[in-house]
């Protein structure tokens, strides 16, 4: 089959169900790969959904100039839209960023501007947002669309009413995904919730505020947020579940040793809730959404002199479940910690 251009790639990604011995041999683990997406992550859906929205509102045409905020994979989706679509883009990141990012981002034919100071959380996000502004209101022209993942809610939109789809006919008992603006976790719980009974997990860096909480620097690009957003709608979770850093990294590792598969750290989260609810609940079978590839991350988490430096590792399966038994579990619905 022929298509026109990467745009027409986006969605339908594939399951896979995987044997590790950090999962129990009566139950089941099924990974959804986001990374399977033209520009390798689940923030091309998000992207073309803002996109599209916009030029349907009437709010984005030719000529104009995309600017976003962004940690990492929907700048790398905006600019490749930027370079099919021919809008101007520009992204405005953080230290935090991967370097080879960077370089996709201008490959794409993207402007990037770079924030260097923390808010007094030690958070760039809301650092990021006020450069945006700035540099919105210095334009006399108005000539700047900003897709604000955070709090345009068509971005949840856009997961219910697409997204959602490819989740209803999966044999599962729960879905997890780490929470990032909550935008797609959230419009897949919507649809699952009108069609099935089926408990949808979202899951959280700790150090972040998405989930409430004291706020503090984490190592994770691709989630967290020093405050909740719009996107978020905790009527979509059945549970919140907080997850080290060190957690996290360590399950990317250890699934590529183990199973040949490379991982970003925001799917190291959504394993880690993954593995909490097959070893700790009565559920059978549980479906993570993995939301970007490893490779986003050569410099970063598979980089043994970086993780020496940063954190530490758990290497043996022992280690890794005492971790997941320690976890913070919070039941939504009942507004009480369940562990």
């Amino acid at each position: 089959m022929e298509y026109r251009n990467n745009l027409s790639l986006i969605g339908k990604t594939p399951i896979i169900t995987v044997e590790n011995n950090l999962i129990p041999e009566d139950k089941v683990l099924k990974l959804k790969l986001e990374y399977y997406n033209p520009n390798f992550s689940i923030k091309d859906r998000t992207a073309i959904g803002l996109i599209e929205k916009a030029e349907e509102k009437g709010l984005l045409h030719p000529g104009m100039h995309i600017i976003e905020s962004t940690s990492g994979n929907l700048g790398k989706s905006l600019a490749m839209i930027g370079a099919i679509k021919k809008y101007k883009v520009t992204l405005v990141v953080d230290p935090k960023i991967e370097n080879s990012m960077l370089n996709i981002y201008k490959a794409y034919g993207a402007n990037v501007v770079s924030v260097s100071t923390p808010d007094e959380n030690g958070s760039y996000q809301k650092v990021r947002i006020k450069k945006v502004k700035e540099i919105i209101s210095s334009d006399k022209e108005n000539n700047y669309y900003w897709p604000n993942q955070y709090e345009n809610t068509d971005n949840c939109e856009y997961h219910y009413k697409y997204t959602g789809n490819e989740f209803l006919n999966i044999e599962t008992d729960c879905i997890i995904s780490a929470v990032s603006t909550g935008g797609h976790i959230c419009g897949i719980g919507k649809k699952i919730k009108e069609n099935r009974d089926v408990k949808i997990i979202g899951v959280d860096v700790e150090g972040s505020k998405i989930f409430g909480g004291e706020s503090k620097p984490y190592l994770i690009n691709g989630a967290g947020l020093s405050w909740t957003s719009q996107n978020l709608n905790f009527n979509s979770l059945d549970y919140c579940v907080k997850v080290t850093d060190s957690l996290a990294i360590s399950l990317c590792r250890y699934f590529a040793k183990n199973n040949g598969l490379m991982l970003g750290g925001s799917s190291g989260l959504s394993l880690a809730g993954a593995i909490y609810m097959l070893n700790h609940t009565d559920v059978k079978v549980a479906t993570a959404i993995i939301p970007d590839t490893g490779i986003n991350y050569l410099n970063q988490i598979y980089d043994d002199n970086w993780v020496l430096k940063n954190t530490k590792i758990l290497e043996d399966k022992e280690k890794i479940l005492n971790e997941i038994d320690n976890i913070k579990v919070w039941e939504t619905q009942h507004e009480e910690f369940i562990q």
